[in-house]
C-alpha cells in the first residue's frame, strides 16, 4: 500500500468530521453566526486538549485558510448571505484539526518517534504523487496551501510524524489474506457478469426496434453517450483489436452481439463502411474505414494487486479511526466555543 503523508493521513483525517464528532444538529444554546455580537479576543481560548490551548486567532487563521483552499481548489461558491455560516463551518473544522493533531502528536512524543532524512524523502515523494490531481508540485503545496509557507512546512513535518505513528501502530499490523482476495474477485466477477446480462437485455430492445441513439444516451457509460454513441469514423488499428475485429466484420445497420474489451461490455452498430482504395499516380492510398456507434457498460478490472490495495485501504481507514478513538478517549478535550461538539 502506498505510503501516506501529510496530505493523505493528516489533512484527510482532519476533513473526516466524523472522527471528532462535530454534530449536525446544534442545541439551541449554541451561538449561530448571527447570534454572536462580536468575535472573541484573539487570545481567547476556544478549545483545550490535555491542557494545550487553541486560541481564537489560531483557530480563525486556520479556518480561513481552509475556506480559501476550498474556494480556490474545489471551486466552492459561497453566496454573500451565507459567508458567516461558511466561516463557522470551517472554524469547526479547524477545531477538529486541532484535536486530531494534538492527540496524535502527544502520542508520537510519548513513543519517542523522530523523523529521519529517509522519512522526509519518502514523504516528499509520496506527496508529489498525491498532488498530481491538483497539478501542483511539492513547492506549490508549501506556497499555495491553506496556510502560509512556514506553517505549511511545520504542518508537513507534523503530518509525517503522525504518519509514522500510524505506520508503527496501525499499518504494520494490517494484512490481506488470499481468502479475502478470492472473495473480492468472486464479487467482482458476479458484478461484471450482471453488467453483461443487462447489456444483453439492452441488445434485445435494439433488435426489437428501439432507436440506437436514444438507448445509447440513456444507457451507455461512455462519453460518446452524449452523441448517441457515435464514435466517428476510424481506420483499422485506431481502436482495441477486439473492437476492430467486430466493427470491421459487422454489416452496416446491424446490431452486434455483446462483446468484451478491457473497458467493459459493448454493443455496436456500424453506420458506414468505406472500402480501401489503392494509390494512383495522383492520389495516395485510402485505408478501409468504418463509422460506428456503440453502447458501453463498464466492467471492473479484476487485478489482484489493485484488489489487495483496495482492501488494505479500507482496513487502514477503519483501523486509523479506531486508533484515534482509543487515544481520544484517554485525553481531556474541551471545546469552550461550540458546546455541541462532542469528543
Amino acid at each position: 500500500m502506498r505510503h501516506m503523508t501529510f496530505s493523505a493521513a493528516f489533512l484527510g483525517a482532519i476533513l473526516m468530521l466524523g472522527l471528532c464528532g462535530c454534530g449536525k444538529n446544534s442545541p439551541n444554546n449554541v451561538l449561530a453566526p448571527s447570534d454572536r455580537a462580536q468575535d472573541p479576543q484573539p487570545e481567547h481560548v476556544v478549545a483545550m486538549v490535555n491542557g494545550t490551548p487553541l486560541t481564537w486567532a489560531e483557530m480563525d487563521k486556520r479556518a480561513m485558510g481552509f475556506l480559501k483552499d476550498d474556494v480556490e481548489s474545489n471551486h466552492l461558491i459561497i453566496p454573500s448571505n451565507r459567508l458567516e455560516e461558511a466561516k463557522e463551518h470551517f472554524r469547526r473544522k479547524s477545531v477538529n484539526a486541532f484535536v486530531f493533531k494534538t492527540v496524535m502528536m502527544e502520542e508520537a512524543s510519548k513513543q519517542g518517534l523522530k523523523l529521519t532524512d529517509a522519512d522526509r524523502r519518502e514523504g516528499l515523494k509520496a506527496l508529489a504523487v498525491t498532488l498530481k490531481t491538483r497539478n501542483w508540485t511539492t513547492n506549490d503545496f508549501f506556497l499555495k496551501g491553506p496556510m502560509n509557507e512556514a506553517t505549511m512546512r511545520r504542518e508537513f513535518e507534523d503530518g509525517m510524524i503522525i504518519d509514522k505513528l500510524l505506520k508503527v501502530n496501525v499499518r504494520s499490523a494490517l494484512k490481506v489474506s488470499d481468502a479475502e482476495i478470492a472473495a473480492a474477485i468472486k464479487m467482482l466477477d458476479a458484478t461484471n457478469s450482471q453488467k453483461r446480462v443487462v447489456l444483453e437485455g439492452v441488445r434485445k430492445q435494439l433488435l426489437e426496434g428501439a432507436p440506437f441513439e436514444d438507448v445509447a444516451r440513456n444507457v451507455s457509460e461512455c462519453p460518446s453517450a452524449k452523441k448517441g454513441g457515435d464514435l466517428g469514423e476510424f481506420a483499422r488499428g485506431k481502436m482495441l483489436k477486439a473492437f476492430d475485429d467486430v466493427a470491421f466484420a459487422q454489416d452496416v445497420g446491424t446490431i452486434s452481439p455483446v462483446f468484451q474489451t478491457r473497458f467493459g461490455y459493448h454493443v455496436l452498430k456500424v453506420t458506414a463502411h468505406s472500402p480501401a482504395k489503392a494509390a494512383t499516380g495522383s492520389t495516395p492510398a485510402i485505408p478501409e474505414t468504418v463509422r460506428v456507434s456503440h453502447i458501453l457498460l463498464k466492467s471492473i478490472p479484476v487485478d489482484r494487486k489493485r484488489i489487495s490495495d483496495s482492501i488494505l485501504r479500507t482496513k487502514y481507514n477503519a483501523a486509523t479511526e479506531a486508533y484515534f478513538r482509543e487515544l481520544k478517549a484517554k485525553a481531556k478535550i474541551e471545546c469552550l466555543l461550540y458546546k455541541d461538539m462532542k469528543f
